[in-house]
């Protein structure tokens, strides 16, 4: 099951690249959303020292953290609470994991593979009920300091709303795309990695708003994405483990350089047991200024 799952996230990062790719490719005005995005990223000097770090576990070391007796999480969860209390440098995790919707008409523009000849794959059946695989962001709020989303109606997340693994219920933001779709307190089923969850709306965040996206490399709109908190993993399990790996992908900020970052990085991950991790957590070598600034120019 556990390999199974490593598996099926593969197939759903290259879902989301292909998708993202789509977005970029897709019939939005060229001159409209070069302004749109100069204006939402004119001031730049936050991004001279962000950088994107992510974990590239191999195979062996990935079914070692998946199976073992639960050692490895709890060092995991030590090494993210050094991470994330931090006064030297701030890390803000954030993925992008479809959800599949189930018994929902989703706007054609908001489902994975949306402009591209893969575009019909993104709806199916499961176990008889139909269903769309439709584009989401896990998030904290820390990516809204970098990438602020305006909430157009309705309310932003609480700390409540990360408390959800165990409850299947989950509160989303959508994207404006989908504001002739749903209404504010409406439900809907889906899944979201392999369980299923009843999803809420509790707010639509307003429209043109971007944020960087990692598989793309380029800022993309908010538009599109059902906005879900990412969830707060206390208790060890097939779900928390998965989560809390994914919560090592996003964007560090050290006003102290990327090699001060990543030597940080590497002290925490040997206190806490995870020393044979080092390579393989890695940060980019550019700076979201240099990425950013290209896309831009």
């Amino acid at each position: 099951m556990q390999k199974c799952s490593r598996i099926i996230a593969g197939f759903l990062t290259v879902l989301i690249i292909v998708s993202l790719t789509a977005c970029s490719a897709g019939n939005e005005n060229p001159a409209a959303k070069a302004e749109s995005d100069e204006a939402m990223l004119s001031d730049l000097t936050v991004y001279s020292y962000t950088w994107r770090m992510a974990e590239f576990l191999d195979d062996s070391s990935y079914d070692e953290y998946m199976h073992d007796d639960g050692q490895r999480f709890q060092s995991l969860m030590s090494f993210t609470e050094k991470l994330r209390s931090s006064e030297e440098l701030a890390f803000t995790p954030y993925t992008s994991n479809l959800v599949e919707l189930l018994n929902l008409t989703v706007p054609d523009q908001c489902m994975v593979n949306y402009g591209t000849e893969f575009a019909e794959e993104s709806g199916y059946e499961i176990n008889g009920e139909p269903a769309a695989a439709a584009e989401a962001l896990q998030v904290t709020d820390n990516l809204f300091d970098l990438f602020p989303l305006q909430i157009a109606e309705g309310r932003g997340f609480i700390d409540d709303d990360y408390d959800y693994l165990n409850k299947g219920r989950i509160p989303v933001i959508l994207g404006a795309a989908y504001k002739d779709t749903l209404s504010i307190g409406d439900t809907f089923e889906g899944y979201y990695i392999f369980e299923r969850f009843t999803f809420e709306v509790i707010g639509f965040a307003e429209g043109g708003r971007v944020f960087y996206s990692s598989p793309d490399s380029r800022p993309v709109p908010y538009d599109r994405y059902i906005i879900m908190p990412f969830a707060s993993v206390c208790e060890d399990s097939e779900m928390g483990r998965i989560i809390l790996l994914q919560q090592l992908c996003g964007l560090i900020t050290d006003e102290n350089g990327k090699d001060h970052a990543l030597k940080q990085v590497n002290e925490w991950l040997a206190e806490t047991g995870l020393k044979d991790w080092a390579d393989q957590i890695r940060i980019t070598e550019d700076s979201l200024e240099t990425i950013l600034q290209y896309y831009l120019n």
